[in-house]
């Protein structure tokens, strides 16, 4: 009996002592502190506020320290960006197919931008307008055909700015990398990573599926520079799973394709406009022609009226 009792206490002591350093390990957050210093004549990079990561999705139980705590002083490619949000997908709002500065980002390189295909699987449907039942409809990534389980990569080095779950890309991963650009990952079985989390070219961030609007499992793969989609064929040879080049330009060229979006917006609403609306409060031709896409002189030639006349709410217009 002494010898039992001496077991159970030894094996007491033994798990006391593993589940000690094991909270020591997953409560204590990176405590390493960054510090850049500008080149003289160079503006400084904004200053962000620390950001708690919380979530309840059953994932992050395994693989986040508890209590994790990311400081955004963390995040990378500081130069392009003034947030850090983990929720909105593209919370920056700027309109690229106007910029006019040209801006060359190193891809890849023997220090913190190596590259590693997303996926490995044959392209099933690429960047540009494709049929959506009766419907035109621009698809802004690469789909690549995958297995549900299958492993997903972090394309280049960077910090994961969003894994969440969404309507439309379902659980679905955003990475900042430092070379500028952002990488969203869509339509996982399973989540392996959590906002503020490191990764390097090669990690594995989730399993495939097909969750949110999806019509079998595959991985949908975009490329981002500050919000706007870019062509991810012009950066990866995906037959191949390597890069075009190390280098890759950003200019309004690569955003060419917002023009056609634009246009076919615009064409899908003037096929659903009605013949006569009843004008709004303070309406005039001019805010009537914008609002359904119908031009000024045609609305003036069918009404009788000039395009800065305000009109009385109620009055009938008619549009074709």
């Amino acid at each position: 009996m002494k010898i039992v009792r001496l077991v159970l206490i030894y094996s007491f002591l033994f798990f006391g002592l593993n589940q000690s350093l094991y909270a020591q390990v997953t409560e204590e957050p990176d405590s390493v502190e960054v510090t850049e210093e500008g080149e003289e004549g160079e503006e400084e990079a904004p200053e962000y506020d620390s950001v708690i990561v919380t979530g309840t999705e059953k994932y992050w139980d395994f693989i986040r320290p508890r209590n994790f705590l990311f400081d955004t002083a963390y995040a990378p490619a500081r130069e392009f960006y003034t947030a850090w949000d983990t929720i909105t997908i593209n919370p920056y709002k700027k309109d690229l197919k106007v910029m006019e500065d040209t801006i060359r980002l190193v891809l890849a390189n023997f220090d913190d931008c190596s590259f590693h295909p997303p996926a490995i699987g044959d392209v099933t449907s690429n960047f540009g307008f494709r049929s959506w039942g009766r419907r035109q409809k621009f698809h802004f990534g690469t789909d690549i055909r995958m297995e549900v389980g299958d492993p997903v990569y972090a394309a280049f080095e960077g910090v994961v700015r969003i894994a969440k779950r969404s309507s439309d890309y379902g659980y679905m991963v955003v990475i900042r990398h430092n070379n500028g650009l952002e990488t969203l990952y869509a339509h996982f079985s399973q989540l392996l990573a959590y906002p503020g989390q490191p990764v390097k070219g090669g990690n594995i961030i989730g399993l495939a599926g097909s969750t949110g609007r999806s019509t079998g499992p595959h991985l949908h793969f975009e490329v981002r520079f500050q919000g706007e989609k870019i062509d991810p064929a012009t950066l990866i040879h995906f037959p191949s799973g390597s890069l075009l080049n190390d280098t890759f330009q950003v200019d309004k060229g690569c955003f060419k394709h917002l023009y056609d979006v634009q246009s076919a917006k615009l064409k899908a609403k003037q096929t659903k406009v009605p013949k006569y609306i009843k004008a709004r409060k303070n309406d005039t031709l001019t805010k009537i022609a914008k609002r359904y896409g119908v031009p000024v002189k045609r609305l003036t030639k069918l009404n009788g009226l000039k395009a800065s006349t305000k009109i009385k709410s109620g009055r009938r217009i008619r549009l074709r």
